[in-house]
């Protein structure tokens, strides 16, 4: 199961790995060593693997959840295959617009006078585990680590989107409606008393994805023309999965710009007089009184390291929320034409 925590990381995770499979596949990077050897009657070559992958099916549930699988495909197979450090280059960009100038001075030498470098950066996630971005239904991926060698550039020849995908399993949607906040009480109360409508829910996706029924994606190049007494001439694409959940989303979601906007003032308002205090200690202008001694205030490479923690998550969470607010469509590529949804045949004209 590949979950996120905030808005935005299971599309990045997806463009990750999609673009990690598309450099090994070029030579650009080694497949990644499994941390404990697999015994060899459970290897499976590559071309079983993919077999096996094919033959599950990708649950995606909720319309947040499907948003951010489309960007994240459309960005995995799209973006370019050079390596970025991102934290490298945000490093670079809050250190050259001069809000330490001050604390870069002469303020925060050492006894032996040297001042140690700023420390901009959070831990690298270079080592932290790579797993399959397109789990099955079926199977966990394994436990393994990237290669440590490094990796030649990337040509231009091979630094261009591929024009045709490769075959994706199936797409189980699942709608799923997430009730927040005071004025969504009475929805709260109804699912509470309800709860054989999710039982039922549950149980009809389990029962498509055990009949494995499947029929194509209707994308909003090909929609099927529909008419009814009440609404006349309606069109419907599976990019529509779910959209009605939109509707009861909290102001606050809708917001986010502005209280990110809001939270950012408020903090960099606040740093100058943070700046002051740690350069004053640091040059021994003053004693510490008895709160910063039982509390110590942050030095300049701590205020360094939180402005850098502090913007990554803006940023985040604004990339994030670009991705799933009810203005923003679903992300939609012709590529994925090929997609497949399961759906129960015995209930379905497709």
């Amino acid at each position: 199961m590949i979950t996120g925590r905030r808005h935005g990381d299971l599309a990045r995770r997806i463009a990750s790995d999609i673009q990690s499979r598309r450099r090994i596949s070029l030579g650009l990077d080694t497949p990644p060593v499994p941390l404990m050897p697999m015994p060899i009657a459970t290897r499976k070559s590559p071309e079983e693997t993919r077999k096996y992958e094919l033959d599950g099916g990708i649950v995606i549930v909720g319309r947040p959840t499907f948003k951010e699988f489309m960007a994240g495909l459309n960005r995995g197979w799209t973006d370019g295959l050079e390596s970025v450090d991102t934290d490298e280059l945000l490093a670079h960009e809050l250190e050259s617009d001069g809000r330490f100038n001050k604390l870069d001075e002469p303020d925060d030498v050492q006894l032996d006078g040297e001042r140690p470098p700023p420390s901009y950066r959070l831990p690298s996630p270079k080592h932290t585990p790579v797993f399959s971005p397109l789990q099955t239904i079926h199977q966990s991926p394994p436990l393994a680590v990237r290669s440590t060698h490094p990796s030649p550039s990337v040509s231009p020849f091979m630094d261009v989107p591929p024009l045709v995908i490769p075959q994706l399993p199936p797409l189980l949607l699942v709608p799923f409606t997430n009730y927040i906040g005071f004025t969504q009480i009475p929805f709260m109360i109804w699912d509470f008393f309800n709860q054989r409508h999710k039982f039922r829910a549950g149980a009809e996706a389990a029962y498509k994805l055990i009949k494995n029924d499947t029929r194509p994606f209707q994308a909003p190049t090909n929609m099927h023309k529909h008419s009814s007494t009440d609404e006349p001439n309606l069109f419907y694409s599976d990019i529509d999965f779910d959209k009605k959940a939109e509707s009861y989303y909290k102001n606050p979601f809708t917001s986010t710009p502005a209280n990110i906007e809001k939270a950012r003032k408020e903090y960099y308002d606040a740093l100058p007089a943070k700046l002051e205090t740690a350069r004053a200690i640091s040059r021994g202008n003053r004693e510490r009184t008895k709160e910063e001694i039982a509390h110590p205030p942050p030095t300049g490479d701590e205020l360094r390291a939180e402005r850098m923690k502090k913007e990554k998550r803006w940023r985040a969470d604004l990339e994030g929320w670009a991705i799933v607010n009810p203005d923003q469509e679903v992300v939609w590529d012709e590529r994925f034409e090929s997609l497949q949804v399961f759906v129960d045949s015995s209930l379905s004209d497709n």
